[in-house]
C-alpha cells in the first residue's frame, strides 16, 4: 500500500515550476480593455512589469501590494503613479489592461514580465523609519537580490545583491557603479 501511494503521488509534495510563477509575454496594444492571459495566477500576489517595445517609453511595474492603477517606473526616481486606465485587474490567469497608451497603445508592441508571489519572489510594503531595521518577508530563503523604492516620494531605486558587500548597493535607474 505504501508503495502504491508513493507511485500514485498520494501525499506527495506538490512541485512548483518556473512556468507556474513567471511569464514573459508579448502583446499588441488595442487602446481599449485587453485581457492578458499568460497563465500566471495573480490573485496569489505578485508583480507585472510592462514596456512598450516600439517607442522610447518608461517601464511600468504594477504589484498586488499597491493594487491596480498604481505603478512605479524602474527608470525614474518618482513615487507611485496613479492612473485608473492602466492595469485594471489582477486575474487568476494574468491581468487586464485599460486603454492607457503607456501600457496599451493601439497597434504598439509590448513586453510583459509577470512574477507571481512564491517562496522565491515577493513584494513587501513597509514604513521607513530613517534608521536601520529588519524587514520581515515570507521568502523561503535569504534574499539574493533586493530592490528598494520609496513609493510616496522621489528617490532612486536601490539594488542590493549578494555579490556586493553589505554596505554597497547599485541604483537601478542610474548608470553609476556600486556605492
Amino acid at each position: 500500500m505504501g508503495i502504491q501511494q508513493m507511485l500514485l503521488g498520494v501525499g506527495a509534495k506538490e512541485k512548483t515550476y518556473v512556468d507556474d510563477v513567471f511569464s514573459t509575454y508579448l502583446y499588441k496594444g488595442t487602446g481599449s480593455s485587453l485581457s492578458i492571459n499568460n497563465g500566471i495566477d495573480m490573485t496569489k500576489g505578485g508583480l507585472t512589469w510592462l514596456k512598450n517595445r516600439d517607442a522610447t517609453a518608461h517601464h511600468y511595474l504594477f504589484d498586488t501590494e499597491h493594487g491596480v492603477y498604481r505603478a512605479l517606473s524602474s527608470d525614474r526616481s518618482n513615487g507611485v503613479n496613479y492612473d485608473n486606465t492602466s492595469l485594471t485587474a489582477f486575474n487568476n490567469n494574468g491581468f487586464t489592461l485599460g486603454g492607457d497608451t503607456d501600457v496599451n497603445d493601439d497597434g504598439a508592441n509590448f513586453s510583459s514580465w509577470t512574477f507571481r508571489k512564491s517562496p522565491a519572489f515577493t513584494v513587501v510594503n513597509y514604513q521607513g523609519t530613517g534608521s536601520a531595521h529588519t524587514i520581515s518577508h515570507d521568502l523561503g530563503s535569504v534574499p539574493g537580490l533586493i530592490l528598494i523604492k520609496m513609493t510616496n516620494g522621489s528617490e532612486n531605486w536601490r539594488v542590493y545583491h549578494r555579490s556586493l558587500t553589505a554596505t554597497h548597493h547599485l541604483l537601478l535607474n542610474e548608470s553609476n557603479v556600486a556605492n
